[in-house]
């Protein structure tokens, strides 16, 4: 499990997101008001567990299967993803099949970095579409 988790935090680097451990965060997100609920949302800052997460695209797979789900994941400026390391797995097809065997939702996307988008120009602007970060968090 533990080579899984490494590729995970490899792949996430190679990405620009940045990998923490759950003691590293702990006192800012009790600050924000978390108190380890699924999905949570306050004053622009995000906190969703994810149902699993795939070790070779460095990606969460969140449930988003009501407004409320999806609008934490998007309605926000700083997005913090917990990732349990024992739900990691080696591809997208597994990371998905134990989401779908956990969750039973059909509506689950995979979650790998913020959002960002280019103009005419060549401008890249990060947070149109969703959150201008996105932190992974391993427990």
């Amino acid at each position: 499990m533990s080579s899984l988790l490494e590729r995970f935090k490899e792949i996430a680097k190679l990405n620009g997101i940045e990998t923490k451990n759950i003691s590293d965060v702990k006192e800012e997100i009790n600050n924000v008001g978390y108190k380890g609920e699924e999905y949570f949302q306050k004053d622009g800052v995000s906190i969703i567990k994810a149902v699993s997460a795939n070790a070779n695209e460095a990606n969460a797979v969140v449930d988003v299967s009501t407004q409320e789900r999806l609008s934490c994941l998007i309605d926000t400026e700083r997005l913090i993803i917990i990732i349990d390391k024992n739900k990691i797995f080696e591809n997208m097809h597994k990371a998905y099949k134990e989401a779908y065997k956990s969750k039973g939702s059909r509506y689950m996307i995979f979650v790998s970095q913020e959002s960002k988008t280019a103009d005419i120009e060549k401008q890249l602007v990060s947070g149109v579409q969703g959150a201008k970060t996105v932190e992974f968090v391993i427990v």
